[in-house]
């Protein structure tokens, strides 16, 4: 008896966590695209084919859906962050190139518009994207660049908190398909460049004075 039960739990809570998992997706997109303040759990549980009152059962505020898709997003980002910065063949300029082309691939999901919305009407939820951009992906982009400055191919002179925020400033300001389209480059090409100047600078050594 103790068998069946336990049985059935572990498909409730496998059915219960595809539909959290459903929800947060979809949250994400409206969140993402709509912004906070436009998107409604009406809508969301009509995409969702579902009753509002059961979306409410899974996340019993808009606030706490908002916080959880935050929370979801950037717990995605540090695991793939993980993952490039854990492999041991990658090296300096591969691992470089790797992460911007990941920061450029979720920064992509984001309407900027819709971001701004959720800084101008959640200052909550904003302060959650800051700690948590600071905590899982700034950190990591600082480790590797430490770890570039401990084999001597970053000058020990260079702010390494300047090198994390312009490396991300560069990805949301320019490798995006507004000004990619703009350029006779693949994106893939313009964040090859942009690793390049990062690491190199656009002066030949021999031309440095």
């Amino acid at each position: 008896m103790k068998n069946n039960v336990s049985i059935k739990n572990r498909e409730t809570d496998r059915k219960n966590s595809s539909i959290k998992r459903r929800i947060l997706d979809t949250a994400r997109r409206y969140f993402f695209t709509q912004g906070y303040s436009k998107a409604t759990m009406d809508e969301l549980a009509a995409e969702l084919q579902m009753s509002k009152k059961t979306l409410y059962q899974f996340f019993d505020s808009k606030q706490l859906l908002l916080e959880s898709v935050i929370l979801d997003f950037f717990q995605d980002f540090h695991t793939k962050i993980n993952k490039i910065t854990k492999n041991k063949d990658n090296k300096g300029m591969s691992t470089l190139k790797q992460i911007m082309s990941l920061v450029q691939a979720q920064v992509s999901q984001l309407n900027m518009w819709a971001f701004e919305d959720i800084q101008k009407n959640n200052p909550k939820a904003w302060q959650m994207i800051n700690r948590l951009e600071e905590k899982l992906i700034n950190k990591e982009l600082r480790k590797l660049l430490q770890e570039g400055r401990r084999e001597g191919t970053i000058y020990h002179d260079i702010d390494l908190d300047l090198l994390v925020l312009m490396i991300l400033n560069n990805i949301k300001s320019i490798v995006t398909p507004e000004v990619v389209s703009q350029l006779s480059y693949s994106t893939e090409e313009v964040i090859d460049m942009l690793a390049k100047i990062i690491l190199y600078g656009i002066s030949k050594p021999e031309n440095i004075g």
